[in-house]
Parts: structure tokens; sequence; C-alpha cells
């Protein structure tokens, strides 16, 4: 009985994939009476809520299933992971090999060109998870003072040590810090920088007090991190609605179906204890206008909201662009160029790109409760110690 039954789902698969296709042929069929369009358009609307009623139950069970897995992340594995398992962005590179590293390379040229815009001359910044500090790398040639600051011991080492044997006219030094408790004075920075940081912090509402707390009136803080408003792994041919739910979660974040919260792989079982269960840690992908109400509460006014990278890298024509070589990393970067300029599917990519001004104080000396969504918000799970600190 398996091998039918079998059979029968993959063939209402290849159903399901090839209705909303014939039905939209049909409806837009330039000889196709009126009765005929809207037949077909009918079905092709039925089509595409059946498909998205699945799409949204299961993005419904996943997100809380992921949220209760982040639950089980704790600041001990926290510390030993980051400290004792995480490689360098330059190190990764190594990994996953040119294409990849093209995408990451785009991510810290838009990061230098914001600092380039708004660093003043003579200013002070700070990169908050620097990791190998490659926005400092871009920005050379300006007049400022730069703090690359991170968790990682082997991460603030490695930078500190590739800094030593670069030149230019930017100042540049390094601490290794909590980003939950940084130890430096109010007001002592006109940017911070940070980028693919918060999605990992298990409190990132209280990073964000931090830096407003450390950026000067009318700073700005520069952020990128994960969208959970990413395009859809589905052709907007068959999941429409799908794509409709991407782009309008983006200002209404309960419409987001799927939404990762936590690496999909464990925590090395060599870093817990032999009793404790599997431990997750977040990664968490992030709402444009939950992330904006929390900058808000903190005294950050976002003025630029846009996304970046195209096509997701997990996706079917990332694999094949990455297997172009230097004629796929040309075809990615027009991909690019396009989807940033075209309505909806430019607030689609993988990444927020965040741009805030500190305009005020924040609504309260502390993040207060339901400022953030997550599982540790409220009950003081965070840094427990002061914050580790190396010149």
């Amino acid at each position: 009985m398996t091998e039918p039954r079998s059979l029968s789902a993959v063939g209402r698969r290849i159903a399901e994939k090839a209705a909303a296709p014939i039905l939209l042929v049909a409806a837009a069929r330039p000889r196709a009476s009126a009765r005929q369009r809207l037949v077909a358009g009918a079905g092709l609307v039925a089509v595409w809520t059946a498909a998205y009623r699945r799409y949204r139950a299961r993005g419904l069970a996943q997100t809380a299933h992921e949220y209760d897995l982040l639950r089980t992340a704790n600041w001990d594995a926290f510390t030993r992971h980051y400290n004792e398992r995480v490689p360098t962005i330059e190190e990764e590179f190594d990994l996953w090999g040119e294409y990849h590293q093209h995408r990451h390379e785009m991510r810290y040229d838009l990061l230098a060109g914001a600092v380039r815009r708004h660093l003043p001359a003579g200013g002070s910044m700070l990169d908050l998870g620097c990791g190998s500090a490659l926005v400092a790398d871009r920005i050379l040639d300006l007049d400022g003072d730069y703090i690359g600051m991170d968790f990682g011991g082997h991460h603030i080492n490695y930078a500190a040590t590739k800094s030593r044997s670069l030149g230019g006219r930017l100042r540049r030094s390094f601490v290794r810090a909590d980003g939950e408790r940084l130890p430096f004075a109010d007001g002592s920075f006109d940017v911070v920088v940070m980028s693919e940081v918060i999605e990992h912090l298990l409190r990132p509402e209280w990073a964000v007090w931090e830096i407003a707390r450390v950026l000067r009136p009318r700073g700005t803080f520069v952020m990128t991190t994960n969208n959970a408003s990413e395009v859809p792994l589905r052709s907007p041919v068959t999941h429409l609605f799908a794509w409709l739910e991407k782009y309008a979660g983006a200002y209404r974040p309960e419409l987001i179906s799927a939404r990762p919260w936590v690496w999909p792989v464990a925590v090395d079982r060599a870093l817990v204890p032999d009793d404790m269960p599997d431990v997750y840690l977040p990664h968490t992908h992030h709402i444009h206008a939950q992330t904006r109400a929390m900058f808000a509460a903190a005294g950050l006014d976002t003025f630029h909201f846009s996304t970046f990278e195209f096509p997701p890298p997990q996706s079917a024509t990332a694999r094949w662009l990455d297997g172009q070589g230097e004629t796929g990393r040309r075809i990615v970067d027009l991909i690019e160029a396009v989807a940033q300029r075209t309505p909806i599917v430019n607030k689609l990519g993988c990444h927020l790109f965040m741009l805030s001004t500190k305009t005020g104080p924040p609504v309260a000396p502390e993040p207060p409760p339901g400022v953030w969504p997550g599982p540790f918000s409220d009950n003081g799970v965070g840094s427990e110690q002061e914050a580790p600190v190396a010149g």
C-alpha cells in the first residue's frame, strides 16, 4: 500500500504545480471569452488559496517549533560556542568558495559606503561584532577613529593582528566585549555598525539599548541582519499569495508564517554537559516593522530600509550560479541590480539594511517587557558577568 500512496502524492504535487500555469495561460489567452477568463481566474485564485493554506500551516508550525528550540539556549553554551567553534569570516571564505565570498563582499561594500556618508571627519565609530574587520579594510583612507569589537577572543585577535599590517589614516583599536554590556561611555561614537550580529543575540533589545546609549545625538546606527520577508523558495506563479505575504509582512509582522529563530544545527555536544538536552542558539530572521519599533523605543529613528542579496543562497538558482565561476558572479550582480530596482521584489532580499539616527532618549532606562518577542526578553537570561575586555 505504501507505493500507491507515494505515487498518488507525487501525482498530486505534479498536478498542483501544473494547475496554476495552465489556468494563468487560459485566463490570459487572447481569444478567451469573458466567461472563460472569469472561470480560469476563479480557478487560479482557488489554486493559490489552497497552496497558501498549506504553506501557512507548515510555516506557522515550523516557526513555533523553532521558538521552542530557542528556549534551550543558555549563556554558557553561547559563550563556549562563539569562542571555541566559530571561525572568522575570512576563514569561512576558504570553506564557502568564491561565489559566496563575492556575495558577502557586497555586504561589506554596502556597509563601508554608509560609513563614508555618515562618519564626520575626525569622528569615531564602533564596529560591533567586527569579525575580521572587513568594514575597516574598506575605509582605511578616512580620518577617524575605529574601534572593532567582538565577543569571540579568536575573532578579535585575528582582526587586531591583521590590522597591524595595514596602513591608512584610519586609527584602529580592538576590544573584546559583550554587546549587551558595552564598555564605553555614553555618547562615545558618531557611527555604530552592527552587521549580521543581532540575529545571534539572546536578548537583542539589550544590545540595541546599549548602542543607543553610546551613540552621540544625531549619530547613525548602521545594521544588517537576516530578513524574515525574504523571497519564498517557490515560484510566484504557483505561490503568489506567499510572495504577497512576505512583502506585506515586512510592515505587518503578524502576517509572516515561516520565521526562523534558531540555527538549524544544535551546539556541538562537546560544549554542553552530558546530561543536558541538545542546545540551539539564536539565528533569528528579523521583520522590518518589528525591529524598527524596537529601535524607536530605544530612541533610534529609522530613516532608511532596504534589502539585499538576491537570489537566496539556499535556492537552486544560487547553487547553479555558484557552479558557473566568474560568469555566475557577473550574472548574480545583474540579478541583484534588477531585483533592488523592482517594486515589491526589492523588499524581499535575504538581508535587511537599516539606517537609524539617535533622536532622543529611550522610552525607559532598560528595555521594557514586550519590546522584543524573544523567549529571554523578560526573564533576565543573558550576560551574567562583566564584559570581558582586552585591548
